[in-house]
């Protein structure tokens, strides 16, 4: 469902009600964000999942366990996102009969019959059909040689599984992390947690044995403490189908991987990576003026780029806002939106170690006169990085084990660090 439009609706047992879409989006969108991930209307119990502006949405009669169902809802999204190379509206619209046939052999009277991708791809007959942006795009895919782990747009392990893509040989992995963190005044944080994950997507031939090995100086152990450019886990989870054995010796992993898209590795990390990104920020009052004044400083390494987007709320008094920015740059220019009462800032391209500045002259009403520092922020920092991992955790080799008459190897190696909830608070 995006937009309020179904784009796929399967009835598998015909107990609930027609208009059972139409109650769950007038719902989701009278509640807004503090919509549960489960609810019930009546007599109908709904489960969802919000992913790439899409809710994906299960409703029973019956009381079902949460966690099963949850779990039923992601591993459909990750079949989908197999199947059909890419997880969009435009995509699921397209191959919609491709992902119909997919609910049929996954569901059947609303019992689970199957849902591994390698199983799925001998019983599903239609081959997908790629957006045309992407299609486009997957003609640079060719410019790496074997030998040769590369760090390359996303967009190039978002193929569908069957088709000409299943003719690569070429394996995906990402490193993936999303940091939340709630900073303070005079470069303090009040928390701050690391969640990563290693993603794998194969389409190599034959499905061969192939060996990871991270950086050796991993230390899984929260009471450790923090060690300089040392990757501190307080835990981490494996898939099933990796060999564990020589990980505690020399960090490496090993597995035979399944075709399509899995978790090779998540991890979390508590109180113990560098804040990507410094805030200090002032505000002065007087009388019916405040100035704001927001320091922003980026402490990743000089050839990281990110994208930035900082987000600050003002009093509800707000009349007027003067804004102005140190380096001045046409594509670094604030906004002031009066409807949401909020600066909007985006950096399209923050280069590591530099700072820029924000200045704020900020109007206040006349008839207002108790405004104090709690109405201002907290400041909102959307960012992504690629190429660079905040808890230091390398790969330092993908190789695949397979016999030299095989045909050429590609292998791709991506970092991405983003935030997932990163706030200042004055």
């Amino acid at each position: 469902m995006s937009c309020g439009d179904r784009l796929l609706l399967r009835s598998l047992r015909g107990e609930n009600a027609g208009g059972s879409a139409e109650d769950f989006y007038s719902a989701v969108t009278e509640r807004n964000e503090d919509t549960s991930p489960l609810f019930k209307l009546g007599d109908v119990f709904y489960y969802h999942i919000k992913r790439n502006g899409l809710y994906f949405v299960a409703t029973t009669s019956f009381a079902i366990p949460p966690a099963f169902v949850f779990e039923l809802i992601n591993r459909i999204i990750g079949t989908f996102k197999d199947f059909c190379g890419m997880l969009s509206e435009e995509s699921l619209r397209q191959n919609f009969v491709l992902a119909y046939e997919l609910l049929d052999e996954i569901l059947d009277f609303g019992y689970v019959q199957c849902t591994n991708t390698t199983q799925l791809k001998q019983k599903v007959c239609n081959v997908a059909v790629l957006p045309k942006i992407h299609t486009r795009s997957m003609g640079r895919l060719r410019i790496g040689a074997s030998s040769n782990a590369k760090t390359v747009p996303s967009v190039v392990s978002q193929r569908p599984i069957t088709g000409e893509a299943s003719k690569s040989n070429e394996i995906f992995l990402d490193v993936l992390e999303k940091i939340s963190a709630v900073l303070g005044p005079n470069d303090t944080y009040r928390s701050m947690t690391v969640e990563g994950q290693i993603r794998v997507k194969s389409f190599l031939r034959g499905n061969p044995m192939v060996n990871i090995a991270l950086n050796e100086g991993i230390v899984i152990n929260k009471r450790r403490g923090k060690v300089p450019n040392v990757a501190v886990l307080d835990f981490c989870n494996f898939h099933e189908c990796v060999d564990t054995g020589e990980f505690e010796k020399s960090r490496v992993l090993s597995l035979s991987p399944p075709e399509g898209e899995l978790i090779l590795m998540s991890y979390r990390i508590s109180g113990s990576a560098v804040m990507p990104f410094k805030i200090k920020a002032n505000v002065d009052i007087a009388g019916d003026t405040a100035t704001m004044i927001v320091n922003l400083f980026c402490t990743m390494p000089q050839h990281v780029i990110a994208n930035v987007k900082l987000r600050c709320p003002l009093p509800s008094s707000t009349t007027a806002v003067a804004l102005s920015t140190v380096p001045h740059d046409s594509g670094q220019a604030p906004e002031y939106r009066a409807k949401e009462q909020a600066i909007f800032w985006e950096l399209k391209r923050h280069r590591g170690c530099t700072g820029v500045t924000l200045r704020a002259s900020i109007s206040i009403s006349a008839y207002n006169s108790t405004v104090s520092k709690r109405e201002f922020g907290p400041i909102n920092l959307a960012f992504e990085a690629p190429m660079f991992s905040i808890s230091n955790v390398q790969v330092r080799y993908l190789r695949v084990l397979q016999p030299p008459s095989a045909a050429p190897t590609y292998r791709w190696v991506r970092y991405v660090t983003s935030s997932n909830s990163y706030l200042y608070r004055f």
